[in-house]
């Protein structure tokens, strides 16, 4: 379903006023999401299409990693130049192209998103992780803050941008509105960080969570451009294929506030804005 109600304005976001009116953001503080209708570009979705192009047909040398999500390699890891024969029309994500590609900067900090993003974190935001698809994820229920928790609690947000159209066939991105708000789970060490041994103890405190609060999971069904913003801590994860053939190319991008990292951690493209200085997985130097 399209989330009508709960949409920003396609244009004049900087026309002298906050980019979000007191309405979205009391919808995005009861709900942790945001859907921003054909705010990309033609231009921007072409960019995006052909970063990933260039990649596939540059794979020799290229270190650049992709996660295979399905097929007879799913759950395994390949540097681009080291893909098997046919991991490009499996379901995959590919790693961290902010690190090298200014056209993915620019199009994840483009000045509208920027102003957007910037009200939601109170500052500057940074480029920290980025994630290409071709296909859907179908990634089980999950916190991003298990993965690539901010310096800040609650300073983190993530972008998804659509490239193709998205409906229940081709792998949608499913989430539980309301669910930011449940209580943060810490595992025995005192962090966010997921440990795998005690999962299931957060699994079974997010379900109790889930069932008292009476939430229930939506589909996001979007359109060539729109672009759907989250909170840190809003569960979500993708929806099964029913169609292989059919892609459902996207962009993810987190983001964290410069101002919490450290200087020199800090890099920044003059046509765009801020990114972090170095990969998350650590796979890529630049």
């Amino acid at each position: 379903m399209r989330i009508l109600d709960r949409i920003l304005p396609r244009n004049g976001l900087f026309a002298g006023r906050p980019a979000l009116t007191p309405r979205q953001r009391a919808d995005w503080d009861a709900n942790g999401f945001l859907c921003l209708p054909g705010f990309m570009s033609k231009q921007e979705i072409d960019a995006v299409k052909a970063a990933v192009d260039r990649e596939w047909a540059n794979a020799a040398g290229n270190d650049h990693e992709i996660d295979i999500l399905s097929g007879p390699n799913a759950f395994r890891t390949f540097r681009m130049s080291e893909a098997p024969e046919g991991a490009r029309r499996e379901a995959y994500k590919l790693n961290n192209l902010f690190a090298r590609r200014p056209e993915v900067r620019k199009v994840a900090l483009s000045a509208r998103l920027r102003g957007v993003v910037s009200e939601l974190l109170e500052g500057e935001p940074l480029i920290c992780n980025s994630l290409n698809f071709e296909r859907g994820s179908q990634q089980p229920f999950h916190l991003d803050t298990w993965y690539m928790p901010p310096p800040v609690d609650n300073r983190m947000v993530a972008a998804w941008f659509a490239v193709d159209d998205v409906d229940a066939e081709n792998g949608p991105l499913v989430y539980y509105p309301g669910s930011h708000r449940i209580p943060p789970y810490r595992f025995s060490d005192g962090r966010l960080n997921e440990n795998r041994e005690e999962r299931p103890l957060c699994d079974a405190y997010l379900e109790r969570e889930i069932a008292a609060r009476r939430l229930e999971p939506t589909e996001f069904h979007g359109k060539s451009g729109d672009v759907f913003i989250w909170h840190a801590q809003l569960l979500h994860g993708g929806r099964p294929i029913r169609d292989m053939a059919r892609t459902r190319r996207s962009l993810v991008v987190h983001y964290w506030r410069a101002c919490d990292v450290p200087p020199g951690d800090v890099r920044v493209d003059p046509g765009s804005g801020r990114y972090l200085g170095y990969t998350l997985r650590g796979e890529i130097k630049f």
